[in-house]
């Protein structure tokens, strides 16, 4: 009896990943800085389609940039002006949204605090826009937020829903005021709600996405609270073993903002083949 699988209602391109895609896709020739996304596989497809990632200006060999679907480096962007090239901006428009939420509170008279990886460029990109801004990923941070402070919080848009209002009630127990935007986005928000129900009702659960996707880490993290031992992140189905499935009839996949369609479907079709193969 073949086993029982389930995708996640949301699970897969979210729709800024793909218009990122296809505005590179329309272009012959392209010099992107940094990853478009964060999937080797999909970033390797299109580097076979001339679409060429770079991490210094000095590699652009064309008068046109890509900034990619995570934002960048307000000051990087200035560099690329200065230099007199054209910018194709496919910054996602809900992490343009943390921006403007960020400048909102700035303009209150808040300090800023947001909470994200500082290694991200997502977040090095909201950085880049605030005055003085205050990062924290880790509990420990939360002491360079000043005691008694005036603050205002945004965060990384694949955060873990629980981690920024665990950080936020953390934060109001430091400081006079506090005033939380949770700039989550919507994608990640449905992706990570989807994920925790299904992986409920399952008894493994596969996440396939990049090693370097900050949303498909999330989404593993969701699935571990209900299956610990039974949750496994992938980036392809050559990744997974046979002895994952033994005795396992219920599975569950999901997938982040950053992976593709083919690389589920090579999923389910590996799994497929161990039906007649391991006992259920």
């Amino acid at each position: 009896m073949p086993r029982e699988i389930q995708i996640a209602n949301a699970a897969g391109f979210c729709f800024g990943v793909k218009k990122a895609i296809q505005k590179a896709e329309t272009m012959e020739k392209a010099f992107i800085f940094g990853s478009l996304i964060h999937n080797p596989q999909e970033v390797a497809r299109l580097a076979s389609l001339n679409k060429k990632i770079v991490h210094k200006l000095e590699d652009v060999e064309d008068n046109r940039v890509v900034i990619t679907a995570h934002g960048l480096d307000i000051n990087v962007i200035g560099q690329m002006k200065q230099k007199g090239l054209e910018i194709v901006d496919t910054t996602c428009p809900l992490v343009t949204k943390i921006y403007n939420e960020g400048l909102k509170l700035e303009a209150q008279g808040l300090q800023i605090v947001i909470v994200g990886d500082p290694k991200h460029v997502e977040v090095k990109g909201i950085a880049s826009r605030m005055k003085n801004p205050i990062i924290i990923y880790h509990e420990e941070d939360i002491v360079n937020v000043p005691e008694g402070a005036k603050i205002g919080v945004v965060c990384q848009s694949t955060l873990l829903m629980e981690k920024f209002d665990h950080f936020v009630s953390l934060l109001k127990t430091r400081c006079s005021e506090v005033i939380p935007i949770n700039t989550i986005c919507k994608p990640t928000k449905d992706r990570q709600t989807s994920a925790a129900a299904l992986s409920k009702q399952m008894e493994i659960m596969i996440v396939i996405g990049g090693r370097n996707s900050s949303n498909t880490h999330k989404l593993a993290d969701t699935c571990k609270m209900n299956l610990p031992n039974d949750t496994y992140h992938i980036e392809t189905a050559q990744e997974m073993e046979p002895q994952w499935f033994e005795g396992k009839n219920k599975v569950g996949i999901t997938a982040g903002a950053s992976t593709p369609d083919y690389l589920i479907e090579e999923v389910i079709a590996k799994i497929r083949t161990y039906d007649s193969l391991i006992p259920v």
